[in-house]
């Protein structure tokens, strides 16, 4: 399921210092306070609480409540720009222009798609921990992951350096130690750690020899188009599938889509719809334009 990206919002993006996100929901106020309580007059136009919190629901969940609670000067002043911008597009008319017009239509449409959508969800979405189970259950091959490993490795410009590292190692020197002090790889202040990946997640001449180590086996150099690599590994993670609590928000959030989608199907299905251009015609049951 996708709506139409807000478009009314888009000047102001360029210029807010906090990243933006996708409003989820509609924005909460604060006990003692009103949604319509004026925080700032712009030329006779009112800006109010409400319209504070819209805009602190654009950003990011994480930004959310820095931006709320540390920079509300900053917020506001966003609000203000945004108001004065509104002001000197409508005094030249910039509104009654047929791009902009289409930009408010599906802006408009947008936020009335995403008020249905939740006010669907909220009254009539109930996710039971029965239902949990069996989506798991059902789809779990969804939630498989392939063989792992954990590995670090020393990385330096030449084959001989390559060769004076190994021999560093085989006289006992700690792999950690020597990858902090000579690999030329960002891993080096982790001792060279690479984390845990999965095959296809690195280069293939680096993958290639890493799957086949054992825990605790160093490799010979391996060249990349990044220079000669020592790679350990450190760990080894069998093929699994995820365990219902690490995924139980997953599985959640593909029952509540599943439900979005049908309450949009069967609005589909009441709709008289009439495409005049047959190129642009899509298939229902794909959800995609024909080819």
């Amino acid at each position: 399921m996708s709506l139409v990206r807000s478009c009314l919002l888009l000047v102001v993006m360029m210029c807010l210092t906090a990243p933006f996100g996708t409003a989820q929901q509609a924005a909460p106020v604060r006990p003692g306070e009103t949604a319509q309580e004026i925080l700032a007059v712009v030329n006779g136009h009112k800006i109010t609480l409400l319209d504070f919190e819209q805009l602190i629901q654009q950003y990011r969940p994480e930004h959310q409540e820095e931006w709320s609670e540390r920079n509300k000067g900053q917020v506001l002043r966003d609000l203000i720009t945004l108001e004065l911008l509104s002001q000197e597009a409508t005094r030249q008319r910039l509104e009654q222009g047929p791009e902009v017009q289409s930009q408010i239509r599906l802006r408009t449409k947008d936020v009335l798609a995403r008020s249905v959508v939740q006010k669907y969800i909220a009254e009539r979405v109930n996710v039971t921990e029965d239902a949990i189970q069996k989506q798991y259950e059902a789809t779990k091959d969804a939630y498989r992951v392939g063989e792992q490993i954990a590995a670090s490795h020393i990385l330096v410009r030449t084959e001989s350096e390559a060769q004076a590292v190994l021999k560093e190692l085989k006289q006992g020197k700690d792999f950690a130690a020597i990858a902090k002090a000579r690999s030329i790889d960002n891993s080096a202040a982790d001792g060279g750690s690479l984390g845990t990946f999965g095959r296809g997640e690195m280069i293939a001449a680096f993958e290639a020899v890493a799957f086949t180590l054992k825990v605790g086996e160093v490799s010979s150099p391996v060249h990349t188009e990044f220079g000669y690599h020592i790679i350990k590994v450190t760990n080894r993670i069998a093929p699994r599938v995820k365990p219902l609590e690490n995924v139980r928000d997953e599985v959640r959030e593909a029952l509540i889509e599943q439900s979005v989608d049908a309450y949009i199907n069967d609005l589909r299905r009441n709709a008289q719809v009439e495409i005049t251009r047959p190129e642009y015609s899509f298939d229902e049951s794909k959800g995609e334009k024909r080819k």
